[in-house]
């Protein structure tokens, strides 16, 4: 008999009880004697017994289980989100069932499908496209399961929704590099389909052609939205004859990638090429030098999410939505030109 899946068939027959004692004991209520009450609640402890909360949701009428669906499990980004979702559901008594569609869109749409099938009350989700699946979330929306997106979402679709100011976030990081004297610009951009990597990429293109920075196509580099892939992308940048005198790299898991590049090929920052991220992690404070950035608040991203999903499911609330901005940090990756 496996601990972690015994039912409430097998605790009755291991203690010779009726299947009908044991429920009425794991729940609470009347009909069982103390002693007998505390021997089944240490016998199932002991067991590593845990219920069903989809089939028990079913027989109550809510299963008390959100979904949500995120990009990628490895960015520490996405893993704060979650905190700050966890620390809005869980005093309320509601269970998180997480899904990572790895930026595949036929993955996501597998993973909508069974969390529909798991019965969830609402649904968060981070986009894997800003359009890929647009017809799956539409037919989520009309069916009156509450669905709000965090970081991304899907233009066009009414749903509520908490994003940060992408566009304002790497505008602030170019109207700094112009600021310390930089006229010629570099970027690693996130996948091209994400609703992120659409905004943080406009926002660079518009500001340097309101500033005059010049970005030459081939400086215009696709690093996956991995550390890969930005890996491969900066290797590529920094081996060109001609390149900018500065970097912005559209997110913090590219930022590990790109400084893999500068270490490997032995880049000098900023004496070689000024740096400045989308994001913030601990590494930009440890490398050396520090790099500058413009940071999101991811748990805070994830408490507004969580809250509105709370808001959706107690008071069938009409769809809102936020837009957070990002806070500029200075550090020592940029050089002051003369």
């Amino acid at each position: 008999m496996s601990a972690l899946k015994i039912t409430l068939k097998e605790i009755a027959r291991e203690l010779g009880v009726n299947v009908s004692t044991v429920s009425r004991a794991l729940n609470g209520k009347a009909g069982v004697s103390k002693q007998l009450r505390e021997k089944i609640l240490e016998f199932a402890r002991a067991k590593g017994y845990s219920p069903d909360l989809a089939a028990v949701g079913l027989r109550k009428g809510k299963t008390k289980i959100i979904g949500v669906l995120i990009p990628d499990v490895s960015n520490p980004f996405f893993a704060q989100i979650l905190h700050g979702m966890e620390r809005v559901f869980y005093p309320l008594g509601y269970h998180l069932l997480l899904c990572s569609t790895d930026e595949n869109a036929e993955k996501e749409e597998e993973n909508l499908r069974t969390l529909l099938s798991q019965r969830v009350e609402g649904i968060l989700a981070a986009p894997t496209d800003s359009g890929g699946n647009r017809s799956t979330y539409k037919k989520i929306v009309d069916s009156n399961v509450p669905l709000v997106f965090f970081d991304r979402i899907v233009p066009g679709l009414e749903t509520s929704y908490v994003i940060t100011d992408n566009e304002g976030g790497v505008s602030e990081l170019v109207r700094y590099l112009h600021q310390k004297g930089h006229m010629s610009l570099g970027v690693i951009t996130l996948r091209s389909r994400s609703y992120t990597g659409k905004m943080r990429l406009s926002g660079v293109l518009k500001t340097c052609d309101e500033l005059g920075i010049l970005v030459k196509e081939e400086w215009i580099l696709d690093g996956r939205s991995t550390q890969e892939g930005a890996y491969q992308a900066a290797k590529k940048l920094f081996q060109l004859e001609d390149r900018p005198t500065s970097l912005v790299v559209c997110n913090n898991l590219m930022m590990l990638g790109v400084m893999k590049a500068i270490k490997e090929l032995n880049v000098k920052v900023p004496e070689d090429i000024s740096v400045v991220s989308f994001d913030d992690s601990y590494w930009n404070e440890i490398f050396d030098p520090p790099i500058t950035c413009v940071a999101q608040e991811p748990e805070q991203m994830g408490l507004i999410a969580a809250t509105m999903m709370m808001d959706l499911l107690m008071h069938g609330s009409k769809p809102t939505k936020t837009v957070l901005k990002a806070h500029f940090i200075e550090r020592s990756s940029v050089k002051q030109m003369k």
